[in-house]
């Protein structure tokens, strides 16, 4: 049955192509209520995605309080990944009204966060919680015959995936993987190192492209964002290497 479900995104994906590759640049679309009860949440798709994966997503955070919402759109065959890293730094920092935001990346769009984050030490103070979600961390086999600057920065090889993203901040990580994941293996989509101290939260028996839309992780990560902004020490986090379930 997951093997259906994940065909089936794989069409959905391939029909937004002409989307993706007549796009130039980042574009952005934003989400605003009347009453923003939370943080800004700003949302960071994958490799030939749109921000279309975000949609089950969005609408819980929306029905959850999170009323400033906003998703970056890329052209992940054709734009520099520094400048979608930019983009994203620049948009979080001007949605935060609010003292803080929440950055959320998909596959490709994790690393873009990580490097985000490592590049600018602004966004890194103003950011409660930054989640990647089956981004490959040590790289991915499939990267190295995709084309783009965005794909080179999934490849496999020693050293960190983007120059800079070891730096330590104060933020806390959340890193989900699924052991079902056949383009971005738990080994790669875990967030392990140390310095991190992320927590690694298993969504069993999902897809790559059909996770970000599972119930199970919706529901979990709301409730993380969430539980960011209640903790009394922002900068509080899990123990290194942890290792939980999604309920």
């Amino acid at each position: 049955m997951e093997m259906l479900r994940e065909v089936r995104a794989a069409g959905m994906a391939a029909l937004q192509l002409p989307n993706v590759l007549r796009r130039r640049g980042c574009e952005t679309s934003q989400y605003v209520a009347e009453r923003n009860a939370r943080y800004p949440v700003v949302l960071v798709h994958g490799y030939a995605a749109t921000e279309s994966v975000w949609t089950p997503l969005r609408r819980a955070l929306a029905e959850a309080g999170f009323g400033h919402i906003v998703s970056l759109n890329y052209n992940s065959f054709a734009t520099d990944p520094g400048t979608v890293s930019a983009e994203l730094t620049h948009q979080a920092l001007a949605a935060a009204g609010a003292s803080r935001v929440h950055l959320v990346g998909h596959s490709l769009g994790g690393l873009v966060v990580r490097g985000a984050l490592a590049a600018s030490a602004a966004l890194s103070a103003q950011t409660a919680s930054a989640v990647t979600i089956a981004s490959p961390h040590r790289g991915v086999f499939l990267a190295r015959i995709a084309p783009g600057r965005c794909a080179r920065i999934m490849h496999r090889g020693p050293g960190p995936v983007l120059a800079g993203v070891d730096a330590p901040r104060p933020v806390r990580w959340l890193a989900y993987y699924s052991d079902a994941d056949r383009v971005v293996p738990p080994v790669s989509a875990r967030l392990d190192d140390p310095q991190y101290r992320a927590a690694n939260l298993l969504i069993p028996g999902c897809g790559h492209l059909t996770i970000c839309r599972d119930v199970r992780l919706i529901r979990s990560l709301v409730s993380e964002l969430t539980r960011a902004e209640t903790l009394a020490d922002p900068t509080a986090r899990t123990d290194a290497g942890g290792e939980l379930m999604a309920a």
